[in-house]
């Protein structure tokens, strides 16, 4: 009897898993323009968090090519290139210096541009 009621148990949910892999939807980050714009607002002011800005710089934006290049732009503040150095870490907290703070701010107004010149849609 408790083999039966331990294989019963264990069938239901193995049922269960293979439901949710086979009609479930898996995890996908589609950040928006506007959820990016607060994180770069966010890091100015020092009220973004590590891992926000991490997970926004290692994970690819495919859906949007003008987000990616907002994403690339602040690889290259965070990491640097051949040409350009990295961005200092800031002091109390700061992810970035004053000259990273500068850096951010500008892609920031890219950013803005991109937002004020989106048209605007209602879904009905």
């Amino acid at each position: 009897m408790e083999f039966f009621l331990v294989f019963l148990v264990s069938f239901i949910v193995l049922v269960a898993v293979a439901l949710s892999f086979a009609f479930g939807k898996p995890p996908a980050y589609r950040p928006t323009r506007h959820e990016i714009f607060q994180l770069l607002v966010d890091v100015q002011n020092n009220n973004a968090t590590i891992e926000a800005w991490e997970m926004f710089l290692s994970l690819p934006i495919n859906h949007d090519p003008e987000l990616e290049k907002v994403r690339e732009a602040c690889i290259l503040v965070a990491f640097g290139d051949e040409v350009t150095p990295p961005a200092g870490e800031g002091l109390a907290g700061s992810i970035f210096d004053k000259e990273g703070m500068l850096r951010i701010r500008s892609i920031a107004v890219t950013l803005k541009s991109l937002l004020d010149s989106q048209p605007t849609s209602k879904t009905f």
